[in-house]
């Protein structure tokens, strides 16, 4: 079977990212069949295992845009599950967080049938950035993540220190406005929707909430 050709771990270190060449149809083939989760970028698996840190980043940013869209019925907060399609089968990645808006547009499966895991039109993208990810979310990853006709903002959170990088689409064709926040003094802005720096790093061992 593909899966013994591909020789894929059984199981990933914390915080290790891995990645393996590999066909499209090799990818489909080992979807149901890891127990972690793995995506795929023009010719190549990646996989990794996340932090304590990164997960816990993680619920608060999902319950950050849930309270921001929290009266709003066609927005949708979505976690890392759910697949988003890189457009002419060059990807299909995970997200940390995602935010789509009504319409949703789901991908279809191999076998032609249409998948809710799968989204094509999402608004905003979350990555938590690792030692061992950083790089690859904030280059390669990143301009992947720009073919997407409905992606406004892209947010790339450190877990190592307080940064978070934003990639806004203007009206210009190709083009993306990058702000880059240092401070926990300040708020990160994704067009009109504000992130206070503090709010996001909130349970972070550099921030720490007062008991």
């Amino acid at each position: 079977m593909e899966a013994v050709a591909l020789k894929l771990p059984e199981t990933l270190k914390e915080d290790e990212l891995l990645f393996v060449p590999a066909t499209w149809e090799e990818y489909v083939a080992l979807l149901d069949e890891t127990p972690y989760t793995i995506q795929f970028l023009n010719g190549e698996l990646f996989m990794g295992q996340a932090s304590e840190m990164h997960e816990t980043l993680v619920g608060v940013l999902i319950w950050l845009f849930n309270n921001i869209y929290i009266d709003s019925a066609v927005h949708r907060v979505l976690g890392s599950n759910i697949k988003i399609v890189i457009p002419n089968q060059i990807g299909d990645v995970n997200a940390d967080v995602s935010v789509v808006n009504d319409p949703v547009e789901y991908g279809a499966t191999p076998g032609g049938n249409v998948s809710t895991a799968r989204i094509k039109n999402p608004e905003i993208v979350v990555e938590v950035l690792s030692k061992s990810t950083r790089v690859f979310d904030s280059i390669e990853k990143l301009g992947y993540y720009k073919l997407i006709p409905s992606l406004k903002h892209i947010l790339l959170v450190d877990q190592e220190q307080p940064f978070v990088s934003v990639y806004s689409r203007t009206d210009v064709p190709n083009e993306w406005l990058n702000h880059d926040y240092r401070s926990l003094d300040e708020t990160v802005r994704l067009g009109d929707i504000p992130l206070p720096m503090t709010a996001i790093y909130r349970k972070s061992p550099f921030n720490k909430p007062t008991e």
